[in-house]
């Protein structure tokens, strides 16, 4: 009998105390300084025990973090930053709060002066993401509910059962339903067995009516991150739109889209930037956002006199009322994770490369996807000979409340890809705020599991 799928929804809300912002430069090197002792205290202990194993003898420190973890009290520990951030950036909350309590209004349906703020506040979120993909028309960022719905608007607006389009073997079901729902024509380009593009197989592919390439930055199965720069070159010396899902990527990958001449970047705000669900939207190069048919019409508070669609920017790509609570939010996150990036980005990082190094060294598990030292984002995968991934989630969240996410993860595609089709994996993502301390105690707990 097959087992029940496991989603690993979150049954508990206490979060864990957010890092403080770069430490002064002495403040850093004494930290390094105790993680090198750490280690040679281990390495120390380990010798006089007569341990041999690699990981038998940071377990020695683990079991000391695992008891010291839940003697502070902490009851959660989210390792689930790609399918959403938690915990968001301070003050999110009370942004939205004040909005809905004192300043709630609707841009372009009121003559109160409560509007401008606003209106200002949003245009300055549409020019913070423009500069963080290079992009020089910040009116040509248009928001949206998110990734999806921006992809449907570009699959669905601009592509025909007679065009042909390029796409990596990795891609999400976001791209992948709407082509075959519209029927139409792609070419899957294939990746290697870390989940990079082999760019250099792209060019046989190619038809004489292929039109764009859709691919995913970063890969929310193998956490490759791709060459961007490479691949948007491809396509320009190809005369072929380039369009990129960085669902997973933003904050952390450059795109520059002028330079590149990348048409389009898709986003969503509640991953990497931090903010609420149900935000996110599109970048795209302004003659792009010009000539791309609406998924949505209707009133936009703007040309009312008009019942064609608007040729104004970004009015004619976002009709009806916004989820403005959630975008004066997201303004809030945006400027927060742009003040505090570098910091954000090494925490994440090295947490990335402490959870991948343990996973390695646990018997019974073995690391999908992209290898520690290459360009990677914060998702780890993994499988394990010895027990059901999902059985494995199930046990960390109700006996240790750790959050994962287990499954395909809406991509069978990267899973066909990585070899991982149709039972999937158990995905670990750390956040910018996961520390230390979570992820040696999900190290332990896993090693608790396997050996049980």
């Amino acid at each position: 009998m097959q087992k029940p799928m496991f989603f690993g929804l979150p049954r508990r809300t206490r979060t864990t105390a957010m890092i403080p912002m770069r430490p002064p430069a002495i403040i850093r090197f004494l930290i390094s300084f105790e993680i090198f002792i750490d280690s040679v205290l281990q390495i120390v202990i380990a010798t006089m025990c007569n341990i041999h194993s690699k990981f038998d003898f940071t377990i020695i420190s683990l079991e000391i973090q695992w008891k010291s973890c839940y003697t502070d009290a902490m009851k959660r520990i989210y390792l689930d930053n790609a399918a959403t951030s938690f915990p968001k950036a301070p003050g999110i909350g009370d942004v939205m709060k004040t909005f809905l309590e004192e300043s709630c209004t609707n841009i372009n349906r009121t003559s109160g002066a409560g509007e401008f703020p606003i209106f200002d506040r949003l245009y300055g979120l549409r020019a913070s993401i423009a500069k963080m993909v290079g992009l020089g028309t910040p009116e040509s960022v248009c928001f949206s509910s998110g990734v999806t719905e921006s992809l449907n608007l570009i699959i669905k607006g601009l592509f025909t059962k007679e065009d042909h389009i390029l796409v990596s073997s990795c891609e999400h079901n976001s791209v992948m339903r709407p082509l075959v729902q519209m029927g139409i024509p792609f070419s899957r380009i294939p990746s290697d067995n870390e989940g990079y593009l082999q760019i250099d197989k792209a060019e046989e592919l190619i038809k004489p009516n292929t039109k764009a390439m859709v691919i995913c930055a970063a890969g929310n199965v193998s956490g490759a991150i791709q060459d961007v720069e490479k691949i948007a070159q491809f396509a320009k010396d190809h005369n072929l739109l380039m369009f990129f899902d960085a669902a997973q990527a933003l904050p952390f990958v450059s795109f520059d889209m002028d330079r590149l001449d990348i048409a389009g970047v898709v986003f969503s705000g509640h991953k990497g930037l931090l903010g609420p669900e149900g935000t996110g939207g599109a970048a795209l190069r302004k003659d792009i956002a010009l000539g791309i048919p609406p998924l949505v019409s209707g009133g936009t508070g703007s040309q009312s006199d008009l019942e064609e669609v608007p040729t104004t920017l970004p009015d004619r790509l976002e009709a009806g009322t916004q989820n403005l609570p959630g975008l004066m939010a997201l303004a809030h996150c945006v400027d927060y994770v742009t003040e505090n990036l570098e910091t954000l980005r090494e925490n994440e990082r090295l947490m990335t490369r402490f959870l991948c190094k343990g996973l390695s060294m646990i018997e019974g598990i073995k690391v999908v996807g992209a290898d520690v030292d290459s360009p990677r984002t914060s998702v780890i995968s993994i499988t394990s000979d010895r027990m059901d991934v999902a059985e494995i989630a199930a046990i960390l969240n109700d006996k240790y409340s750790i959050e994962t996410r287990v499954g395909l993860h809406c991509s069978p595609s990267s899973h066909k890809a990585l070899g991982t089709f149709p039972s999937g994996t158990l995905r670990f993502s750390p956040g910018p705020f996961t520390r230390k301390e979570e992820i040696f105690a999900t190290l332990y707990a896993l090693k608790e599991i396997l050996n049980a």
